[in-house]
């Protein structure tokens, strides 16, 4: 006997004594609709509120972490990828307490956008990375980072129906790196971009690496006037055993000239202030803003090395990282850019 509601795989069907002997016809096949064809992809469905480890296939399987706070549920008011640096953390950088990128995740819950934690695949040196502009980055994997983000970022947008003016991108040192590779090759798949502890390189990859963003793109820089690892003057990148093999980036002031430029905007800031909440770390905070249509807010970390700031997650000084700045919180002062950039 048929049951009285045979459930489809595109919806329901009530049999009658008419159209019992189709309906057999139809289990026989799995059944289908008219207004759902067997062939049509099931619709990406948004993710519970909390913390979701997942995987996507972009020429190979990559991970990538998401956390949706309860307050973007059911419509985020954003979408920020937040990219770890070189050296191994991987998703480990949304671990709240541990690492100055986990406090995106408490900023969203206030705020109600969602983060999402993409992983980069092994380098040369086994550690998790990602492969930027840099032409003579010996080290990089070689991997196709930027499809791996559109591609996420293209699913993304599909299971909340958001637009461009809403997706954003932001990144400390080798995940900086990235940020700046992005726009330079993807400038029209985010609303602005906001690189922390990374210079452009003096010797790019062909292509939108060498030429820069397609578009004028609102743009923050943080940067450690002692940085170690990310010269402030320019230099190269990490270079603990002498051999410059992970190539030579231009210096922290001539990255922000160019995106001044490229964005069309005056090289006398709009406005100026300091920051200097902790009289015990290695000096202020300087935040200089270029307005525009574009516009480019610049962080100059007097004294700083190359962690993230933050008023929260305080890390040591080490010598291979130098001293961390402790007057502004990073995911702060960076959603705030972003938020000023969304749309009414």
């Amino acid at each position: 006997m048929l049951p009285r509601e045979l459930t489809c795989r595109h919806g329901r069907v009530r049999p009658s004594s008419v159209v019992r002997l189709a309906l057999l016809g139809l289990l026989a096949i799995g059944c289908t609709s008219a207004t759902n064809p067997p062939d049509e992809p099931p619709a990406l469905q948004p993710y519970r509120a909390g913390l979701t480890d997942d995987s996507l296939t972009a020429g190979v399987r990559r991970r990538f972490r998401i956390y949706v706070p309860a307050t973007a549920v059911p419509t985020p008011k954003a979408l920020v990828l937040v990219l770890h640096g070189g050296g191994g953390e991987g998703l480990d950088v949304s671990i709240l307490g541990e690492h100055p990128l986990a406090v995106f995740r408490t900023v969203a819950d206030r705020e109600g956008f969602i983060v999402i934690y993409p992983e980069g695949l092994p380098a040369l040196d086994g550690r998790l990375g990602w492969t930027d502009c840099r032409a003579d980055n010996l080290q990089a994997s070689g991997s196709d980072d930027v499809g791996f983000l559109s591609a996420l970022i293209a699913q993304l947008r599909q299971r909340y129906d958001l637009p461009t003016s809403r997706v954003f991108m932001t990144g400390g040192s080798n995940g900086g790196q990235m940020t700046l590779a992005f726009a330079a090759r993807a400038a029209e798949q985010v609303a602005a971009i906001a690189p922390g502890s990374a210079n452009l390189p003096e010797t790019a990859l062909a292509g939108g690496c060498s030429t820069g963003p397609s578009r004028p793109l609102p743009i923050l820089l943080t940067h450690g006037s002692e940085d170690p690892a990310m010269p402030y003057p320019g230099g190269c990148v990490a270079n603990l055993g002498g051999a410059c093999n992970r190539g030579r980036v231009i210096g922290a002031e001539a990255t922000r000239d160019f995106f001044l430029t490229r964005n069309g905007l005056s090289t006398t800031p709009s406005s100026a202030e300091t920051v200097n909440l902790d009289l015990s770390d290695a000096g202020p905070a300087r935040r200089f803003r270029y307005d525009g249509a574009a516009p480019v807010e610049w962080w100059q970390l007097v004294g700083a090395g190359h962690t993230a700031p933050s008023r929260t997650v305080l890390i040591p000084p080490a010598p291979v990282r130098g001293a961390q700045n402790r007057d502004i919180e990073f995911a702060e002062v960076v959603w705030s850019f972003f938020a000023s950039r969304l749309p009414d």
